[in-house]
């Protein structure tokens, strides 16, 4: 009983912690510049997450090229991609807005999955789709919304927190690949060092003429946070839960991923709240539900033939 609190305590607060990465991303472009901003968030994550590195030393000679380069992949793509996307359009769009649209991962996922790697791709999920993109639709095209950020600062925002969907997307696909053969909590260390490297000629090049002492101490506390919370712990978290319950019930707790990027939006950013955004909101979670209700559906399906059923997730970074 314990076990099963301690996954499903991982699993929310994995999923919480990822909702958490959006608005704070928000935070820190006001306060860094592109490339230092990133470089420093994930050179505090790979500092400490390296002992783990050191903890499974033997498994890091075991990994082969085909998954290093899945590793590098991640590092890139699902890291340094997905950072530039994500600070370039939250400075066009409020935490809000960033927070739905990031929302739109499990469903992103799912996709991604179906196409690229030949999962299954049923009614259920593409219902999931619908909803969760009309659920952002209605919260971003809504005449506050509009109001607040201009048409096209509101699309051409919202189009690039959705590259940085896709980005880590692709970090999702590739560490389902790669965790077959290499530990899943040796991801984190490693792509965050990737991502540092690819990261460090730019990162080092703006902090030679940044001025440490101008950003705020709650900047500073959105970059570590940014770093630590959504990325290094929460990737942490969610892995440790998926280990031990089921996939339906692991994807049930992603619903606390779009609910916590709105709460930190409207209790630290002070972004306005509007009823609108519990329909936007609602659709989202419906498109969640039904994602779950797929897994659910594939398990018992699975049991049946007594085979075993290993789904696609939508992993923190």
């Amino acid at each position: 009983m314990n076990r099963t609190i301690l996954a499903y305590a991982s699993l929310l607060f994995g999923m919480i912690f990822f909702g958490s990465g959006t608005p704070t991303a928000k935070i820190v472009t006001s306060g860094f510049p592109l490339f230092l901003a990133p470089f420093l968030r994930l050179l505090t994550a790979a500092v400490l997450t390296t002992p783990i590195l050191v903890f499974y030393w033997n498994d890091l000679r075991q990994i082969d090229k085909r998954s290093w380069l899945y590793i590098i992949g991640i590092g890139s793509v699902g890291l340094v991609a997905f950072s530039i996307f994500l600070l370039t359009g939250m400075k066009m769009v409020n935490g809000v807005m960033g927070a739905m649209v990031m929302s739109l991962s499990p469903a992103a996922v799912a996709i991604g999955a179906a196409w690229f790697l030949g999962d299954n791709l049923d009614w259920r999920k593409i219902v999931a789709v619908i909803f969760s993109v009309i659920g952002v639709l209605i919260i971003n095209t809504s005449g506050k919304s509009i109001q607040a950020s201009g048409v096209v600062e509101l699309i051409l925002g919202s189009l690039l927190v959705f590259g940085a969907v896709c980005s880590a997307t692709v970090y999702s696909l590739f560490a389902k690949k790669v965790s077959v053969d290499v530990r899943p909590v040796l991801l984190v260390p490693l792509a965050a060092w990737i991502a540092v490297l690819l990261f460090a000629i730019p990162g080092v090049y703006q902090a030679v003429s940044f001025d440490f002492s101008s950003p705020s101490t709650n900047q500073w506390i959105a970059l570590f946070w940014w770093g630590v919370g959504p990325f290094a712990v929460g990737t942490m978290l969610w892995f440790i839960g998926l280990k031990a319950v089921r996939a339906s019930t692991a994807s049930g707790f992603m619903g606390a991923m779009p609910a916590s990027g709105l709460l930190v939006s409207y209790f630290w950013l002070g972004d306005q709240f509007y009823w609108i955004h519990l329909v936007g909101c609602a659709l989202v979670l419906a498109g969640i539900g039904m994602v779950t209700w797929a897994h659910w559906l594939n398990e018992k399906e699975a049991k049946r033939k007594q085979q075993e059923y290993t789904p696609f997730h939508a992993c923190p970074c």
